[in-house]
């Protein structure tokens, strides 16, 4: 015979389960639009019969269970989802930095106006030109060196825009890893938190809510792997179930400890400034720029790529825009190589041929019939955008650009035999139509090349992030299409749940009234 109140007892769990469902619902409805918030459920299940006998009872004699309970408070969200969401945001973050970077640096060479390198190299030529018509003129000769000087400029200003964003690129890798150190931070101590919630029974969903939306934050930075593991040796909460710790890596080889960001407590990232940095430009004679270097608190490098699978996300984006220098990782120094290329090519050639022709006398020279040759128009040490300058010898007088490719010569009266223009002439075929340079082929060409090739790289880049943002919508609708809460679904689930309250609430009535029969109203036969 069951006990005489245990129908009361069924009643009540269904009733304090009840209660505790309208409670949830009205938590979620309060959290609709809480960011990263995921609506929760009770998993419940039957009590089974009371007393060790009935498990040797008859079944035909109805075991009948002790209501229900519940087994766990859960979040309702796909963990599958979670991981390729934050995969496939770590890649979406990577082009989208590298698309601003590249889009920045197809501006600075997309100008069409006077200023871009089109129009002053045009109009270095067109000085040049001339000068092979009139190769006296001391005004046109003046003019070749004022319109060299704007050419040197134009590089100059390329080379100090394409540094600054390089500068920039080493900064915000700086600043945004103190920032990861920051999220790291907060992740161990939730991880604390979760701990000291959970061994006492409960479930810490709201800070698991927490701590998703940091790992969401993170994987934008890099590419992140996470596991929740058992303790090693085991370690239980007070209702006997397992409990596991966090870990978090860096890369996608958990099998690698030296890659652990994150196990209770955190591996900060730790930034260093190194002379010899990563973005040496080839070809160049000045003190190398001075980059920031990150390593793991364990001394393990993260950049370059020394750890497996450490290839997105915002910090290797910068990197890489800071340091690529080869054809297949195309970052700053690379396009500055490129314009490197072409100024040493442009030197060496020009001033194979200037050095060649002859100057004219002119009354500063040693003697008043110097006509010299071997004399360069550029620096021969300036072989780089930042470092092309024009000759001391050249900005000394006007007179010493050797147009003429035989010896000038002062007559007895003052007259000058004038020599004539074929140095200059030289210049022009030499530098403006040839196509067969070594290096560049030809400079027009090559500049066309190096802007396709820029275009080009843009284009990947926004391409590629257009590509990954559609595919983050459509991962993250349907991530929220599970864990987002839905007002229709709650307000139905209030309803539902309001009836199994009013329901179990009579039940508790009627057994009050049986009880009231059974003990006021026996034995009292005749009364």
């Amino acid at each position: 015979m069951r006990s005489t109140f245990h129908g009361l007892n069924i009643a009540n769990s269904g009733l304090f389960m009840a209660q505790k469902q309208i409670d949830l619902s009205s938590h979620n409805v309060a959290n609709a639009n809480t960011v990263g918030y995921s609506r929760q459920r009770f998993v419940t299940s039957a009590i089974d019969p009371l007393g060790y006998l009935m498990r040797f009872a008859p079944l035909q004699r109805g075991a009948i269970g002790g209501g229900v309970e519940p087994l766990s408070l859960d979040q309702i969200r796909d963990i599958f989802l979670d991981r390729q969401y934050r995969t496939e945001f770590s890649k979406s973050s990577y082009w989208a930095t590298r698309a601003s970077a590249l889009y920045y640096i197809e501006d600075v060479f997309n100008s069409v106006d006077a200023a871009s390198l089109d129009g002053v190299m045009s109009d270095f030529f067109n000085a040049l030109q001339e000068l092979s018509k009139n190769s006296t003129d001391e005004a046109i000769r003046t003019n070749v060196i004022a319109q060299a000087k704007k050419m040197i400029d134009c590089f100059r200003m390329y080379y100090d825009q394409l540094t600054d964003l390089m500068e920039q690129q080493d900064s915000n890798l700086y600043e945004e890893t103190k920032h990861v150190n920051n999220l790291l931070t907060r992740l161990a101590s939730l991880n604390d938190d979760i701990m000291k919630f959970e061994v006492g029974g409960n479930t810490a969903n709201d800070l698991r809510d927490e701590r998703n939306l940091i790992l969401d934050e993170l994987s934008s930075f890099m590419d992140i792997s996470y596991a929740e593991v058992s303790f090693e040796p085991p370690l239980f909460n007070i209702f006997g179930r397992e409990l596991a710790t966090f870990k978090l890596y860096v890369g996608s080889d958990v099998n690698n400890e030296d890659n652990l960001l994150c196990d209770g407590k955190y591996a900060q990232l730790l930034v260093m400034e190194e002379e010899e940095g990563l973005n040496e430009i080839a070809d160049n004679n000045e003190p190398p720029i001075i980059t920031h270097q990150i390593y793991l608190a364990s001394g393990i490098a993260l950049l370059p790529e020394n750890i497996e699978g450490y290839e997105t996300g915002i910090l290797k984006s910068y990197q890489d825009m800071r340091d690529g220098a080869e054809m297949d990782n195309q970052g700053i120094p690379y396009f500055i190589n490129q314009l490197n290329i072409m100024v040493n090519a442009l030197v060496t050639e020009f001033n194979s041929i200037h050095s060649q022709g002859y100057t004219m006398p002119y009354s500063g020279a040693v003697s008043s019939s110097d006509s010299v040759s071997g004399i360069d128009f550029f620096d021969p040490d300036g072989v780089t955008a930042n470092t092309i300058a024009i000759s001391e010898d050249v900005l000394l007088s006007a007179f010493n650009i050797a147009a003429s490719s035989e010896y000038v010569t002062m007559e007895p009266d003052g007259h000058l035999q004038t020599g004539n223009n074929e140095n200059a002439l030289a210049l022009i075929r030499g530098i403006k139509e040839r196509s067969d340079l070594d290096d560049v082929g030809s400079f027009e060409g090559y500049f066309k090349n190096f802007l396709g090739n820029l275009a080009s790289e843009v284009s990947l880049a926004y391409n590629m992030r257009d590509a990954q943002e559609v595919l983050i919508v459509s991962i993250g609708n349907q991530r929220s299409s599970i864990m987002t809460v839905s007002l229709d679904e709650e307000m139905t689930d209030l309803i539902r749940f309001q009836h199994a309250y009013n329901a179990a609430a009579r039940c508790i009535t009627v057994m009050d009234e049986a009880l009231d029969k059974l003990i006021n109203g026996t034995g009292r036969v005749g009364l």
